[in-house]
């Protein structure tokens, strides 16, 4: 069942957009709203604007907004219903769901997750007080009994149905155990535990709250770390691990550290360093990056001292750039992890050590210069060659003239063979950025006169009634433009009024929420002349040229009909007729 109207408008009341999004974006004051950095797509203008007055968002890069819901849907990857229940618990407004049918992602399966995740963080406590070895595990990494408490983490006896039992218990089902990333099914029946004989260490999500495991093998076995398979709480790579508890600290410092493990997270928040996070265990994303950009565009990334280490250097170094971030970058070639370097040479001295970090960038070149003899012909070309995937991942960025120039120098090769080759495709690739970073269509590109009745629906009062009286609702070609001027139709039905912050508020549909967050939201030097854009006779002429659009397509419809019918026929007849009729509505 839907959450009421009034439940909505409360939250949205009560909820602070400003204070919402500063926590994922850094935004400044712009006259009476407020701008930052989109974090919805790669770009390092200050193109997204955040109204407290009108209670919106919008981004005049990627066309994205809405309600302070709808940024929560796109920056947790929730639903509306999550994100206004999440906003209500925040805000302390007294929220609960009304009884619904259960499906994949529905609120009562995230709480019965939510509750499974609970049943087995206590089952990990105790089998970690029951085990001396992972209790000497730990220890050994050097982390204190006081942070193991802290941290939540656990351990998995090497049982079968252990686990099972207590969700049995809890009256939570095997398949909602699945659902929770805690079961599996057996081929012959029944479900098994999905982690075994494993110390256990909570994920979290943005907000502190549980999602999902990570598992690190205690003895021989593989694989040596499993995650929890994803779920409708948890999604990798929307995820970095520790983030929750860094983001304050790393808007505080203006820097991330990004070490490549759990533990190696673990050890330096324990030892003081609190601006710490890491992927799960897997390669970075560019998710995870956009993730990371919302609290700083400074990172310090920490890679272990062997191969595998550098493959990550390389991966990472084009995701970066492409999403505006030039990171530093820190090898570790005397220890095998940030974990070990920390445990052997302390704090202090590690804390030093960051200082040598240096350009991602630069590294990559200086391993290009040792790799190659770029005093000779062939030895460019293949420097050139390996160079080629960073730069086409730039070649649309702010910064690419300067970094297509750092490159050419370096490896000795003409800034314009560089930008010859970086052209082919270049306009292509352009396009295809421009739709993966857009979440919807450009709020214009909709046809011109369908586009200003809807938006006088929107803005003018009144205006609802005439276009409902004009009968033209039926006659819009766009299913989005359609689909949201009956949205405002019902709106207005059920509160009897018409409402346009209410209505915004309201709306679950991303695509809507961002159109009526653009209407709404001019540009800054649009202001003054917003009440004026559409004026009633050029909607009243939007409306005969839709009307006219539609009796066009008939006639044409009507032509290649009578193509097919011999002359003389009932329907050749009745045809002619519609279409002499047809001509002479078209030429009043």
């Amino acid at each position: 069942m839907r959450i009421p109207e009034s439940k909505i408008a409360e939250v949205a009341a009560a909820a602070d957009i400003v204070q919402v999004i500063s926590e994922y974006v850094n935004l400044k004051k712009a006259g009476k709203d407020y701008r930052g950095v989109c974090p919805f797509h790669g770009d390092k203008d200050p193109s997204f604007y955040v109204s407290p007055q009108k209670g919106i968002f919008h981004c005049f890069g990627c066309s994205t907004g809405g309600s302070v819901f709808n940024f929560i849907m796109r920056a947790e990857n929730t639903t509306f219903t999550e994100a206004v229940r999440m906003l209500a618990e925040r805000y302390g407004v007294p929220f609960q769901y009304e009884e619904r049918r259960r499906g994949s992602g529905s609120p009562d399966q995230k709480n019965t997750i939510e509750k499974a995740l609970a049943v087995a963080q206590e089952y990990f406590e105790k089998g970690l007080r029951t085990s001396t070895q992972a209790r000497e595990y730990l220890e050994h990494r050097g982390i204190p009994a006081e942070w193991i408490s802290h941290l939540g983490l656990g351990f998995a006896p090497d049982s079968w149905d252990g686990l099972q039992h207590e969700l049995r218990s809890a009256g939570i089902s095997g398949k909602d155990g699945i659902a929770a990333g805690l079961s599996k099914p057996r081929a012959t029946g029944g479900f098994y535990d999905y982690f075994r004989s494993r110390i256990m260490i909570p994920i979290r999500d943005l907000n502190g709250r549980m999602i999902a495991y990570g598992g690190r093998i205690l003895g021989p076995g593989d694989p040596k770390y499993l995650n929890s398979p994803e779920s409708p709480v948890f999604r990798k790579k929307n995820v970095l691990f520790g983030l929750d508890a860094a983001k304050e600290a790393i808007r505080r410092e203006g820097l991330l550290i990004l070490v490549e493990g759990y533990f190696d997270q673990i050890s330096l928040r324990i030892r003081g360093l609190e601006n710490v996070a890491a992927p799960l265990g897997t390669a970075l994303g560019t998710e995870q990056i956009r993730l990371l950009k919302r609290f700083t565009s400074e990172v310090i990334a920490l890679f272990d001292g062997d191969e595998a280490g550098l493959r990550a250097v390389k991966r990472a170094i084009p995701l970066f750039l492409s999403e505006g971030i030039e990171p530093r970058c820190l090898i570790l070639t005397d220890d095998k992890d940030p974990d070990e370097a920390v445990n052997r040479i302390g704090i202090d001295a590690f804390r030093k050590l960051l200082d040598q970090a240096t350009s991602a960038v630069d590294m990559f070149l200086d391993g290009l210069e040792s790799k190659y003899d770029l005093k000779t012909i062939q030895g460019r070309n293949l420097a050139l060659e390996e160079s080629l995937p960073v730069l086409r991942q730039i070649a649309d960025s702010k910064e690419a003239d300067y970094l297509i120039e750092r490159f050419a120098s370096r490896i000795r090769i003409r800034e314009d063979r560089i930008r010859r080759i970086l052209w082919n495709g270049r306009k292509a690739r352009k396009q295809e950025s421009v739709v993966a970073s857009s979440p919807m269509r450009k709020l214009f590109d909709f046809p011109a006169d369908e586009r200003n009745v809807v938006r006088g629906m929107l803005l003018r009062d009144g205006f609802i009634e005439r276009v409902l009286e004009s009968g033209i609702l039926k006659e819009l070609s766009d299913p989005v433009l359609r689909d949201l001027a009956e949205k405002m139709v019902k709106f207005k039905g059920l509160a009897g009024t018409f409402d346009r912050a209410s209505f915004s508020q309201s709306l679950e549909d991303s695509d809507c929420a961002s159109i009526v967050a653009g209407w709404l939201r001019p540009k800054p030097e649009e202001d003054d002349l917003r009440p004026e854009v559409d004026g009633d006779l050029a909607i009243d002429q939007s409306i005969d040229s839709i009307r006219l659009r539609k009796l066009e397509l008939r006639k044409e419809e009507i032509k290649e009909r009578m193509k097919n019918c011999p002359p003389g026929e009932e329907e050749y007849n009745i045809l002619a007729q519609e279409l002499w009729t047809l001509a002479r509505r078209l030429r009043k």
